[in-house]
């Protein structure tokens, strides 16, 4: 360690301040990262979104023709719960099935796939919401389930291969930069989710004086919101994603290309010690022979 070189300047408190805020700045310059974060936030928090309407869809019409609100909300409390073991269980699934398929086509490809089959599953809540079978809406869970099991999954992948372009084109790696800024940007949405959500069900016309005699208007609105929002954020980001411009093919190119010049950066690393060991070799001769003659 102590032949590290030093650093051309003290950092400071002021210094760093400026060095990150230059490196965010970098950051948003990269648009394939950039829309990584906008697939990210369309398709994570359309799905907040839905869940938010989702409980009253089900207590309200669902469930609305229950004898009291306390039933209503005991079988549908029971429902909710079957249909989140159920996506919790499929998601698991998912994001070992989207690993191995990744491999075989491709990143960009098994996610356009995925979010396709997750909007599969959002459609489905419509039939799902039946007061007369009310258990047919754990049908679309292992599709919806897709959304979230392949975004993470897949996602934070594809940010690798964006840290890649990055070094490639200014020669520094700043992983902490991107995932810094990915996850700001995803509890950002859910701040912002949990502001529209709050509007939107006053914009359906909810009542909760009304309990469980909601008008039909409301309900329908509700639903919409419950299952076309998701639809629409997920489309969106499959847009995106179809013109991010890493492609598996192109993401090992890249990782070459990055092997390479860090490989030639070594050698000349391994040069320039290997002159100074000379260098250091011929003084040390000198001095002696200094020492010889007096």
């Amino acid at each position: 360690f102590s032949d590290l070189p030093r650093p051309e300047r003290e950092k400071g408190t002021l210094n760093t301040l400026k060095d990150f805020f230059k490196g965010v700045v970098v950051t948003f310059k990269c648009k394939p990262f950039v829309k990584l974060c906008a697939a990210t936030f369309l398709i994570f928090n359309g799905f907040m979104l839905a869940s938010a309407f989702s409980a009253y869809v089900i207590f309200f019409y669902v469930y609305g023709g229950s004898e009291t609100l306390d039933i209503a909300y005991s079988k549908g409390g029971t429902l909710l719960g079957w249909f989140g073991s159920i996506s919790s269980v499929c998601t698991f699934c998912v994001i070992f099935l989207v690993t191995w398929i990744s491999t075989k086509i491709g990143k960009r490809t098994t996610f356009l796939i995925a979010i396709s089959l997750s909007i599969i599953g959002y459609a489905l809540k419509w039939v799902g919401y039946n007061p007369t079978h009310p258990y047919l809406l754990l049908i679309a869970a292992p599709f919806i389930a897709f959304g979230l099991g392949s975004l993470f999954t897949l996602v934070n992948s594809m940010v690798a291969d964006v840290c890649d372009l990055d070094e490639l084109n200014t020669g520094r790696r700043r992983e902490g930069t991107f995932g810094a800024i990915y996850w700001w940007m995803v509890k950002l949405g859910l701040a912002i989710t949990s502001l529209i959500s709050g509007i939107l069900l006053n914009v359906s016309g909810f009542n909760v004086k009304l309990g469980l005699n909601q008008t039909a208007e409301t309900l329908l609105r509700m639903r919409l919101f419950d299952i076309g929002i998701p639809i629409i954020t997920s489309l969106v980001a499959i847009f995106i994603i179809m013109t991010f411009s890493i492609t598996e093919k192109r993401a090992y190119q890249i990782r070459t290309q990055v092997e390479r010049r860090r490989e030639e950066r070594r050698r000349e690393e391994r040069r320039k010690e290997a002159r100074r060991i000379e260098e250091e070799r011929r003084r040390e001769e000198r001095r002696k022979g200094e020492r010889r003659r007096v």
